[in-house]
C-alpha cells in the first residue's frame, strides 16, 4: 500500500499558491463531488486570530480553492458545492457542553452564496435538529431551461424522517458597465419531499444514484415452503432513485433485505456515523455500503455481529455486556451480488468482543472483476465478482499484526484504488502485490485459496509467467495430500484454456464464452490463512429480475446506464457450461475403439502443429519455452490428435445444442467453429505450459541433450523425481481430459522404464498410462544391455505386449540373437502357410542351394 498525506500535500500547494508563510492546520475531509474534487475544512492564522477556511482542491489540476473563511472555528461534519462552485451547503454540528442547556447533538444545515457581487451570509436551511442532517448538490449540466437561469438542486437528508430536494435558480444579470453575471438573490422554491421515512442512505456521488432503505409491508407470498409473515412485520427495502439532468428522477430498484432485529426501524444504538465519504445517513446500528459501477454491477455490503446460542439459533450483538467482553462473537459481513442473483456470507468466528466491535470493514471495487474488502489488522479479502462468470473464488491475505485500523473510504480522482483514512488523511492504493500472493500461495494455507491465486494471476491478472512458477514450486513442496495438488493442476489448465480462448476471439462471439468452462471449483469454501479462518457460503436470490426496473418502464426508454445492463444480465437465460467430466465419459468410450496404426493423421480437423493465434506464447527457439523431450510423435495416429478431436467435437455440439434450447438466431456455426477451434489449440498450450511448469520443478539441466538421451544421462534419483512429477501432471491432464504435448507420451513411458522395477513398468502398460509408440519400443529394444538375460526376457515379452505390427518393427531393428531366432521362425511360419506354387516362384531351385551353400 502506497501512502501518502492529504494534509502535508495540501499545506504545500497552499504554499506554492502565496508568497506569504502559509500555518494551516486541522485539516478535515467533508466532501466529495462527481467531477473528483474533495471539500476540507482547516484552521489558519489571519491578524493574530485563528480563522476557519472552507474549499475545494481538485488533484488532476493540483488547485486548491478557497471557498469561504469563517471568523469562528466550527465543527463543520459535511459539506458540498456546486458544478460553479457559486452555491456551499454544509452542515455543523453543535456538540453539547457542561456549562449549556444543549444535552445532546444538534445538526444545522447552512447554505452560502460564494458569489463575489455580496456579502456571503450564511443562511439557515432548515431548524436544527438532534436527528442526523446531511445535505449534497446534484451535479449535471442542463440544457432545459434558458442560457439566462441556472437551476441547481441539492438533497437535504434528515434521517428517520424525509428526504427533500431544493432549487437553487440563479441569473444572468447585466450590470451597469454592460457585462454579465450570475446572481442570487436568496429565494428558492418549496422543496420536494421524495421519500417520507428512511433508516439508511447513501448517495453516490459518480453514477448520481441515491440509494435508501426504508420499511413496508411484506408482500403475500405462496411460495411452498417460505415463511409467512404477519402484516404487521415491517420488511426493510432498499430502493434506489436515478437521478437526470433533463428528466424527473426515478425509482430503478426495490429490494428486499434481510438485515436482522438490530436493523429495525428506528432502533438507533444512542449515536450517530457522520459519513461525508461515501455520504451516507445512519445510526451505527446498520453498517451498510453499495458499491456500484456503470457497466451494470452491484454489491451490496452488510457488517455485522453476532453471538451463536446453544439452541443452533444465532442472536445479534446489540449491547455491550459483560458476558460478550468475555465470550468470543463472530465477525461477518455479507455481500448481495444482484448481478448474479446471490448472496456470499463470510463469517469470522471467535474474535474478542472488543476487537470485533472496534473493526470496520471497507470495501472496493479492484481492477473490474473483484471485490476488495479491507478487513483492518486481520486480513484482505478479494472476492471474484467478474460479470464474465459467476461467483467462484475468493482470496484471503493475511496483513501484519502491527498494522493499525484505519477507517477508509473511496478517493476519486486519485487514481486506480485509491481511498483515504479519513482519520489521519492518509491516501491509501490499494494493491494486491505480487509479494503478498506468493507469500500466501506458499504459506500452509488451504488448497482452495491456492486455487483462487491461480485463478486470479491467470484469468483476471494475466500473469502467466508468476503463475507457472508457483505451479513449480508447488509441485516439490507439496504440504497438502496429492489430491491438492492434482487441483492446483487442473485449475491451471482450464484457467489457461480459457483466458487464451477469449483473448483470441473476435468480439461476435465473445457470448458464447458462457457456456464453455472457466474452473473446476464453482463452489466457495472456507479459506484459514496464517491464524485466521474464513467461513464462506453462498446463497441464491430468488426471482432476482423482478427488483429492477425494466427498460420499457423507465422515462428514457432508449438510454443505455447501469439499470438496463443490470436488468440485461439478470434477465438473460443461464446458459450450462461444458463439464470436462462429461468430454472424460465420452472419451473412455471412444478410447475402446482406438487404434493408432489404423488411424490417419487427417482424420483430425484440427492439427495440433497449427499456429494457433495465441499471443501469449513464446517463440518455440527460446531456451525457456523448450521441454526436455523432442515435441513429435514418430507414429501414423497419436492419442493427442484423437482426444482433440473429442474436445473440438464436444464443444460444437455442446455450444449449437445450448443456443438451439435458448432459441439463439441461426448462422452461428462460424463463431462455434471459430470457438471450438481456438478452445482445441488453447488446451494443447495449456498443457504445454504446464508441462513446461512441472519439468522445470524437477530442475532438467538445460543441456543440449533432449529426449531419450537426457534420460540416460540422469541420475536415477533425480530421475525418479522426475517421473513422480510428470506421473501426477499426466493423472492431471487426463482427469479432465486435456491432451498431453507431442512427444510427452514417448518420453514419460522411456522415464518409467529407466526408474520403475520391470513389474511395475508393466503394470502402467497394461492400465495404457505408458503407451508403447514404435520410437520408444525402439529405443528400449535395442538398448546395449542385452548381456542379462533377465532383460533379454523382459524386452521379448514388451514385444509381445506392443502387438504384432510394432513387434515386427522393433525387432527388425534389434541385432540380437532372440530377436533374429524370432525372425527366421517368422519367415519360416509365413513360408510354410503359403501354397506351393507361390513357394516354388518365391524360391528358385538356384536360389535354394544358394542359402544352404551359405550355411557351410
Amino acid at each position: 500500500m502506497a501512502q501518502q498525506n492529504l494534509a502535508v500535500k495540501l499545506c504545500g500547494v497552499l504554499q506554492a499558491q502565496s508568497q506569504e508563510e502559509i500555518t494551516a492546520r486541522e485539516w478535515r475531509l467533508i466532501g466529495q463531488e462527481q467531477d473528483g474534487s474533495q471539500v476540507f475544512t482547516w484552521v489558519s492564522k489571519k491578524n493574530e486570530g485563528e480563522v476557519m477556511n472552507i474549499g475545494a482542491y481538485t488533484n488532476s489540476t493540483k488547485t486548491l480553492t478557497v471557498l469561504h473563511t469563517f471568523d469562528e472555528k466550527l465543527n463543520i461534519i459535511q459539506a458540498s458545492v456546486n458544478s460553479t462552485h457559486s452555491l456551499l451547503i454544509y452542515v455543523v454540528k453543535i456538540l453539547p457542553k457542561g456549562d449549556d442547556n444543549i444535552k445532546e447533538a444538534l445538526y444545522c444545515p447552512y447554505l452560502i452564496s460564494l458569489l463575489p457581487d455580496k456579502v456571503s451570509v450564511p443562511e439557515e436551511i432548515e431548524e436544527r435538529s438532534n436527528r442526523q442532517i446531511m445535505v449534497q448538490y446534484i451535479y449535471g449540466k442542463s440544457n432545459k431551461y434558458s442560457p439566462g437561469i441556472r437551476n441547481d438542486r441539492f438533497l437535504l437528508f434528515k434521517h428517520l424522517e424525509y428526504i427533500k430536494i431544493y432549487r437553487t435558480p440563479m441569473f444572468l444579470n447585466e450590470c451597469d458597465d454592460g457585462t454579465e453575471r450570475w446572481g442570487f438573490d436568496g429565494i428558492y422554491p418549496e422543496p420536494e419531499t421524495i421519500v417520507k421515512v428512511f433508516s439508511w442512505a447513501q448517495w453516490d456521488c459518480v453514477n448520481q444514484v441515491l440509494f435508501y432503505i426504508h420499511y413496508r409491508q411484506p408482500a403475500q407470498s405462496f411460495a411452498e415452503g417460505e415463511e409467512v409473515k404477519s402484516p404487521s412485520e415491517m420488511t426493510p427495502t432498499l430502493s434506489a432513485l436515478q437521478f437526470h439532468v433533463d428528466l424527473p428522477h426515478e425509482t430503478v430498484l426495490n429490494i428486499p433485505l434481510s438485515l436482522g432485529p438490530a436493523a429495525g426501524a428506528g432502533s438507533a444504538c444512542g449515536s450517530y456515523e457522520d459519513d461525508p465519504l461515501p455520504l451516507r445517513v445512519h445510526d451505527c446500528g446498520l453498517d451498510l455500503h453499495i458499491v456500484c459501477d456503470a457497466r451494470g454491477l452491484l454489491a451490496i455490503c452488510h457488517h455485522y455481529l453476532y453471538k451463536p446460542l446453544d439452541d443452533s439459533t444465532t442472536s445479534l450483538v446489540l449491547e455491550d455486556s459483560a458476558e460478550l467482553k468475555e465470550s468470543g462473537v463472530n465477525f461477518a459481513y455479507s455481500i448481495t451480488l444482484l448481478h448474479h442473483g446471490c448472496v456470499v456470507h463470510s463469517v469470522v468466528p471467535d474474535l474478542p468482543w472488543n476487537l470485533a466491535k472496534s473493526l470496520r470493514p471497507s470495501y472496493t471495487l479492484y481492477e473490474d472483476n473483484h471485490l476488495l474488502v479491507n478487513i483492518p489488522m486481520l486480513f484482505t479479502h478479494l472476492i471474484d465478482i467478474s460479470l464474465h462468470h459467476e461467483p467462484c473464488s475468493h482470496i484471503v491475505i493475511p496483513v501484519e499484526e502491527t498494522e493499525s485500523g484505519p477507517s477508509l473510504a473511496p478517493l476519486l480522482g486519485w487514481g486506480f484504488h485509491a481511498m483515504v483514512d479519513l482519520n489521519t488523511l492518509d491516501v491509501v492504493t490499494m494493491n494486491v502485490a505480487e509479494k503478498d500472493l506468493v507469500a500466501t500461495f506458499k504459506s500452509n494455507t488451504t488448497v482452495e485459496n491456492k486455487l483462487a491465486i491461480i485463478h486470479y494471476l491467470i484469468q483476471h491478472e494475466g500473469n502467466l509467467d508468476l503463475a507457472e512458477e508457483l505451479v513449480s514450486w508447488l509441485c516439490v513442496n507439496q504440504r497438502e495430500a496429492l489430491g491438492g495438488l492434482q487441483r492446483v493442476l487442473q485449475e491451471y489448465l482450464v484457467a489457461y484454456t480459457y483466458a487464451l480462448t477469449r483473448r483470441s476471439l473476435p468480439a461476435s462471439a465473445l457470448p458464447l464464452m458462457s457456456m464453455l468452462p472457466f474452473t473446476l471449483h464453482l463452489k466457495f469454501a472456507d479459506v484459514k490463512a496464517g491464524e485466521v479462518s474464513v467461513s464462506v457460503s453462498q446463497e441464491k436470490l430468488w426471482n432476482s429480475a423482478a427488483v429492477v426496473l425494466a427498460p420499457r418502464q423507465r422515462v428514457s426508454q432508449f438510454a443505455e446506464d447501469a439499470w438496463t445492463r443490470l436488468w440485461s444480465a439478470l434477465a438473460a437465460t443461464p446458459r450450462r457450461r461444458l463439464r470436462p467430466p462429461d468430454v472424460l465419459e465420452r472419451l473412455r468410450v471412444s478410447l475402446h475403439c482406438y487404434q493408432p496404426e489404423a488411424l490417419s493423421r487427417c482424420s483430425t480437423p484440427l492439427s495440433p502443429t497449427a499456429n494457433a493465434p495465441l499471443a501469449s506464447r513464446r517463440p518455440s527457439f527460446a531456451p525457456q519455452d523448450a521441454l526436455p523431450f523432442y515435441e513429435l510423435d514418430v507414429c501414423t495416429a497419436s492419442k493427442q490428435e484423437h482426444i482433440i478431436a473429442a474436445n473440438l467435437r464436444a464443444v460444437s455440439v455442446h455450444v449449437m445444442r445450448e443456443r438451439g434450447e435458448a432459441g439463439g438466431a441461426g448462422g452461428a456455426e462460424g463463431g462455434v467453429h471459430a470457438l471450438g477451434t481456438r478452445w482445441a489449440a488453447a488446451q494443447v498450450e495449456a498443457a504445454r505450459s504446464l508441462c513446461r511448469a512441472a519439468s522445470r520443478a524437477a530442475a532438467v539441466p538445460a543441456s543440449h541433450q533432449r529426449g531419450f538421451a537426457l534420460v540416460d544421462e540422469m541420475d536415477p534419483t533425480h530421475a525418479l523425481i522426475l517421473f513422480k512429477i510428470l506421473e501426477q501432471y499426466y493423472l492431471a491432464t487426463e482427469s479432465i481430459a486435456f491432451p498431453l504435448p507431442q512427444g510427452f507420451s514417448s518420453f514419460f513411458t522411456y522415464l518409467g522404464y529407466r526408474t520403475l522395477p520391470f513389474y511395475a513398468f508393466v503394470q502402467y502398460v497394461h492400465r495404457n498410462v505408458f503407451e508403447l509408440q514404435i520410437d520408444v519400443l525402439k529405443a528400449i529394444i535395442t538398448g546395449k544391455d542385452d548381456d542379462d538375460k533377465r532383460v533379454v526376457n523382459n524386452k521379448l515379452r514388451l514385444v509381445q505386449l506392443a502387438g504384432e505390427a510394432r513387434g515386427k518393427r522393433a525387432l527388425c531393428a534389434w541385432q540380437h540373437r532372440a530377436a533374429l531366432q524370432l525372425r527366421a521362425r517368422a519367415r519360416r511360419r509365413a513360408a510354410q502357410r503359403r501354397p506351393a506354387h507361390a513357394r516354388a516362384r518365391a524360391s528358385p531351385p538356384y536360389a535354394r542351394a544358394r542359402s544352404v551353400h551359405a550355411q557351410y
